[in-house]
C-alpha cells in the first residue's frame, strides 16, 4: 500500500509538471473565434519585438531568454507589475481594453518596449 501512494504522489508530481509547462497557442474572443499569443522573448539587454501591436483579447507571453530573473512592470506601475520571470519561463496575460502600454524590466530601466492593444 505504500508503493502505491509513493507511486500516486508522483504521478501527481509529473502530472503537475507536464501541466505547467504547456504554452496557451490562441484564446477565445467575443465574436467566437481564437487570437494568436503573441510572444516577447525577453534578452539580456532588450526584448523582442520592443513594439508589439495585437488585437484586444489577445495574449502577451514574455519568455524570459536570459539566466537572470526578470520583473515587467507597466510605466505607470498600474496595469502590469509582473512576478520575477525566472529562466526559461515565462509570464502570460491579456487585456480585453484599448490600450498601450509602455513597459520596462525593474532590474534594467532602460530595456524597454510598448503593447498596444487595438480593437
Amino acid at each position: 500500500m505504500h508503493m502505491k501512494a509513493k507511486f500516486l504522489f508522483g504521478l501527481l508530481i509529473v502530472s503537475g509538471f507536464i501541466y505547467s509547462c504547456t504554452k496557451p497557442t490562441s484564446v477565445n474572443n467575443s465574436a467566437g473565434g481564437a487570437l494568436p499569443t503573441h510572444y516577447i522573448k525577453i534578452l539580456n539587454d532588450s526584448f523582442s519585438p520592443r513594439q508589439l501591436t495585437v488585437a484586444v483579447g489577445s495574449s502577451i507571453t514574455f519568455v524570459n531568454n536570459t539566466n537572470d530573473a526578470h520583473t515587467i512592470i507597466s510605466d505607470d506601475s498600474s496595469f502590469l507589475i509582473t512576478p520575477a520571470i525566472q529562466p526559461s519561463t515565462s509570464f502570460y496575460f491579456k487585456k480585453d481594453t484599448v490600450a498601450t502600454i509602455g513597459y520596462h524590466c525593474h532590474e534594467h530601466p532602460s530595456v524597454r518596449g510598448t503593447i498596444t492593444f487595438r480593437p
